[in-house]
């Protein structure tokens, strides 16, 4: 999927999430959470060198978030270089030695895999957490919460990239199984990611609206938010037609 389809997907998955907590968890808080789902929705095409996460704008979604994603966007290649130069391409190399002819550098590889993604989040935190140590601001806390944030947001790119027909090998290097699905996001007449992302959107509100002004309790809300996201992803990825596959060729992007 293009950036921008990512990151609205993430961000809307994840408020809907956070929705029962919208007015009761510090803002600064649920702020370092979409922030670094933002980012880790975008980490892992760090494998192309054409990715949005080296520019700092997204096409669609500064148009939508205005300011606060422009902000936000600015810091994007920081972590684009850090994990493209200093952690996938070392990365790649170790993998490279360790298993020779079935590793090949390329789009939609390591880094979209467990394994990468799993990596990358670990190598990440540490070069955060060396650089919070010299300049002895940043609470070990809030590393935690954004390097978790981070790899869900990983996680759930994957994820999106799984409805496409190139898909996604959960398992690369170990296995060349791929998810795939039907969504072609360069398609002129694709709205599957822009209807799923209304849906998200809505429910979202909805669920603002019925814990804030319905007057609704905190367990029905929660229980709401968690049921409706995995309703509506159940449903996208049905729409999607999302199946397993072996294929030993690698998609091309």
């Amino acid at each position: 999927m293009r950036g921008d389809q990512h990151a609205l997907i993430s961000l809307f998955t994840t408020a809907m999430l956070l929705a029962p907590w919208a007015f009761t968890v510090e803002p600064q808080l649920i702020a370092l959470v979409l922030f670094g789902v933002f980012v880790g929705s975008l980490a892992p095409d760090a494998d192309a060198a054409d990715a949005a996460i080296f520019h700092g704008r997204i096409r669609g979604l500064n148009a939508i978030g205005g300011r606060i994603v422009g902000a936000a966007a600015v810091v994007l290649p920081v972590f684009g270089y850090t994990i493209r130069y200093l952690i996938y391409l070392p990365l790649s190399l170790i993998f490279w030695v360790l298993f020779r002819k079935n590793y090949r550098h390329q789009h939609r590889g390591l880094l979209h895999s467990l394994v990468g993604v799993a990596l990358t989040t670990l190598i990440l935190l540490c070069y955060l957490l060396a650089l919070s140590v010299w300049l002895g601001r940043v609470p070990a806390g809030m590393l935690a919460v954004f390097g978790a944030s981070f790899f869900v947001g990983c996680i759930l790119h994957l994820v999106e990239d799984s409805c496409t027909t190139a898909g996604v090998a959960w398992l690369f290097p170990l296995s060349r199984r791929r998810i795939c699905g039907r969504v072609r996001p360069m398609g002129l007449l694709e709205l599957r990611p822009a209807v799923f992302v209304l849906l998200l959107g809505a429910g979202t509100a909805a669920l603002v609206v019925a814990r804030h002004i319905g007057g609704f309790g905190d367990r029905e809300v929660v229980v709401a938010s968690v049921a409706g996201t995995l309703l509506l992803w159940m449903l996208f990825l049905l729409a999607a037609r999302v199946q397993c596959r072996c294929d030993r060729r690698m998609p091309a992007g």
